[in-house]
């Protein structure tokens, strides 16, 4: 993971006086090293002499979105709420919370995991063709993610209108951005009435899930350790959420890296069986959710073609992957 070292904390930083009562309480003038994570307004300091280190996240006092700022002050909170239903613990553990402080901007202090994410092992398997490592970790998340789900089930169905909505926004952005037109926009939306028809979408009960499944997300401590960060957008959804976003983004991350989608198929099944396996029914459960998948599925793809790091041509192309994968569920 890349950072930029940015120097000491300064004494008289008041953040200096929160990570001395929170972090080292113990020790006399302890001395942090700030690096900058790649995320915004996301930074790393570690003490000198223990080597103790912990994140910090911060928001824009000034910051004109309100709901961006509500969901970032939030994940204090979403992150107490998970680790109660026993994710305190190995092997599926979700990162520690050591504080806030909104008077200058600080949203969480948390841990720092040492360990290698999920984007690690995909490009050790698409590089060094390490897929068994790949494999085993895509069945530690699948537990992970059934955990979760299962610990948090409720009786509440399952609610399409927040999905509806945010499909809008990504289509509405992807247009502006002439990734796609006025035209496949609309032809995107009739897509999205058809699925919204479907019986099958509201299988199941409203759980509780991580919302941002992406590779960088999901942290291996040792080979079975799964460690959840970035819990921000977690929200209650129908679980295929989470699992439609980790096959999306495993497609993507063999089409921008080979240019063919079709190589990470063998990993999304992979982790289709892995979770499926939990259940006592795995069969009717692994049809369930792939039958589910591909309308949580493109909307990962779509969500993922808005980054405007990616080539443009690729998000084009990305896009209309999401349009096939809409189409092709439609037919299951």
């Amino acid at each position: 993971m890349n950072t930029l070292y940015l120097g000491k904390l300064e004494y008289a930083d008041p953040l200096y006086e929160i990570l001395l009562s929170q972090v080292c309480p113990q020790l006399k003038d302890p001395i942090f090293h700030v690096h900058r994570m790649p995320s915004l307004e996301v930074y790393k300091y570690t003490e000198e002499k223990t080597r103790m280190a912990v994140i910090g996240k911060f928001f824009k006092l000034d910051d004109p979105k309100p709901e961006k700022i509500s969901r970032i002050k939030g994940e204090y909170e979403n992150l107490q709420k998970i680790r109660a239903y026993g994710f305190d613990t190995y092997p599926n553990y979700v990162v520690r919370p050591i504080g806030k402080e909104e008077r200058i901007g600080l949203a969480l202090l948390e841990e720092y995991i040492h360990g290698k994410d999920l984007d690690y092992y995909l490009r050790k398997a698409i590089y060094d063709r390490d897929d068994a490592s790949l494999k085993e970790r895509l069945s530690a998340l699948a537990s992970f993610l059934y955990a979760l789900h299962e610990r948090t089930d409720s009786e509440e169905d399952i609610e399409l209108v927040p999905i509806n909505a945010y499909y809008e926004k990504v289509l509405k952005k992807l247009c502006k951005q002439e990734i796609i037109s006025s035209l496949d926009r609309r032809g995107f939306l009739k897509l999205i009435d058809k699925w919204l028809t479907k019986a099958l979408l509201r299988k199941g009960k409203k759980v509780i899930v991580h919302g941002d499944a992406s590779p960088t997300n999901f942290i291996f401590a040792q080979k079975r350790y799964v460690v959840a960060i970035d819990l921000e957008r977690m929200r209650n959804a129908d679980p295929v959420f989470d699992i439609g976003m980790v096959c999306g983004e495993i497609k993507h991350a063999y089409f921008w890296r080979t240019g063919n989608p079709y190589e990470a198929e063998p990993f999304i099944r992979h982790f289709f069986e892995s979770y499926s396996s939990h259940f006592i029914d795995d069969d009717k459960a692994f049809r369930e959710i792939t039958m589910r998948n591909p309308f949580y599925m493109a909307m990962t793809e779509l969500r993922i073609a808005r980054n405007e790091y990616l080539d443009l041509n690729y998000r084009k192309r990305l896009a209309q992957e999401a349009r096939k994968c809409l189409e092709w569920g439609l037919k299951l």
